[in-house]
């Protein structure tokens, strides 16, 4: 099959549509390829055609901006045939009825089969009325709860990061697979418009398998903000989205994006996700003001600004503060190997966050686009496991930043469960997400005890 352009845009009906190149550089930003022309957008490096890697083409509308991966032709077949039944006669409406209780005039007939019709629909209202009653005793009050008290030794948040649409949808699937099977929540944190050209909701069905996992597994995947564009505005701590930005900037970023993953999703949560992990008291001020509760940015971030040595989770100008302390991604040999490549260092991200765009195109773009992945290195499992451990044995909250775009290998599946496995195999470690933890604390159903926690469970339904 051969891949072609529609005649009109899906969304407006546009007839005045472009062919977009989506490439990836190896920094991990993800663009249109004219957008390389000069240097890449993200780390300011002078760009050839052989760094870039492709990724998918797709249609983008002259008039609305929105962008549609290009259509396969033969991919929509033939409509499929419609029959409609052929009514019977008058004559043929009683044929069931033997030969011999039926009048013989034609008039005697119709009284007859009206006299059927009011026979039926006596017996239906009777049956209705008997049931009535049956029905609103089964309904009844919801449910109880029966909730109770746990002790534990530390508390793990898993924060699965650059949530975007058509990128790797199967390496997201398969990272969310192994929370699904292991039985442990995440926090997604969601990029609702990746590039300032890209919204969540240009791809429906990324969009319906979110919808998915919040109807078939409830309580188990928060739908977080993951800011705007995700993309570098400002130097602010090596660079940041929001940072360093005016109130009225912030403001309109973080109300953009939240409107449109709100138009994803059935139930966005209140936790605000900073691309870079990097913001300031503005953020915060901007955030609390749209009813967001909860930041959760990066430690070796929070540590340096709030003067909080090694505070995970702290309370600060009428917000929860819940740092990632341990990321999967080794983002320190990512920078070393960079600068033994080209002798040159790229900080903006701090070693935090990446900014990844679109998905596939086919079998030799998409593994080009897995090899440039496989460049990241990740921790090995011991020193995720000790990490762990230390926070454990502390008594602290654990909180561990994935980018599910780098699990393109069984290999780094199967780390990721191994880490989860190890963990559980503490019987006294609280999973929950951002959201739960936050509201845990503020209502009280999450209590720091002098050797660790204390947990009012189910805590997915004492803090709903």
């Amino acid at each position: 099959m051969t891949d072609t352009a529609p005649d009109r845009c899906l969304h407006c009906g546009s007839r005045s549509l472009d062919v977009d190149r989506i490439v990836e550089h190896g920094c991990g930003h993800v663009d249109s390829f004219d957008a390389f022309s000069e240097a890449c957008p993200k780390c300011g490096r002078e760009t050839a055609a052989e760094d870039l890697s492709a990724v998918q083409t797709v249609d983008r509308c002259r008039d609305c901006g929105v962008r549609a991966p290009v259509l396969a032709t033969g991919s929509i077949g033939p409509l499929p045939a419609v029959s409609v039944p052929t009514l019977p006669s008058p004559d043929e409406q009683l044929n069931w009825v033997p030969a011999r209780f039926l009048p013989d005039s034609r008039r005697s007939r119709q009284l007859f089969s009206t006299l059927l019709v009011l026979v039926v629909l006596a017996a239906g209202i009777a049956g209705a009325v008997s049931v009535t009653p049956m029905l609103q005793e089964s309904q009844g009050d919801p449910e109880t709860v029966e909730t109770s008290w746990e002790e534990y030794d530390s508390i793990v948040v898993f924060r699965n990061d650059d949530i975007q649409p058509w990128y790797n949808p199967e390496a997201m699937r398969a990272v969310d697979r192994v929370f699904i099977d292991e039985e442990v929540p995440v926090t997604l944190a969601i990029i609702p418009q990746t590039g300032g050209e890209a919204p969540l909701t240009d791809d429906p069905d990324l969009c319906t398998y979110l919808r998915s996992l919040e109807t078939d597994h409830p309580d188990q995947f928060e739908m977080a903000l993951h800011g705007y564009t995700h993309e570098s505005e400002t130097d602010f701590y090596g660079g940041s989205e929001f940072g360093g930005l005016s109130e009225s900037e912030q403001r309109e970023r973080l109300g953009e994006g939240a409107a449109i993953l709100d138009e994803c999703v059935e139930s966005p949560s209140s936790t605000f996700v900073p691309p870079m992990n990097t913001y300031d008291e503005t953020t915060v001020e901007v955030s609390a003001a749209a009813n967001y509760t909860t930041v959760s940015g990066g430690q070796w971030f929070t540590d340096q600004y709030y003067d909080e040595p090694n505070g995970t989770v702290f309370e600060d100008s009428g917000v929860i503060h819940v740092p990632e302390t341990q990321s999967m991604e080794d983002w320190s040999a990512y920078a070393e190997d960079e600068y033994a490549e080209d002798g040159d260092t790229d900080d903006s991200d701090n070693g935090s966050d990446s900014n990844d765009n679109d998905g596939d195109s086919g079998d030799e773009d998409e593994a080009e686009t897995e090899d440039a992945h496989e460049d990241v290195p990740f921790h090995d499992l011991e020193t995720l496991t000790d990490s762990f451990d230390d926070s454990h044995a502390d008594g602290d909250v654990h909180v561990v930043m994935l980018h599910y775009q780098y699990f393109t290998t069984d290999e780094r599946l199967e780390l990721l469960e191994s880490l989860i496995q190890h963990m559980k195999g503490e019987d006294d470690v609280a999973f929950m997400t951002v959201e739960q933890l936050s509201a845990g604390l503020e209502t009280g159903a999450i209590e720091e005890t002098d050797d660790g926690w204390r947990v009012h469970e189910p805590i997915a339904e004492v803090t709903q």
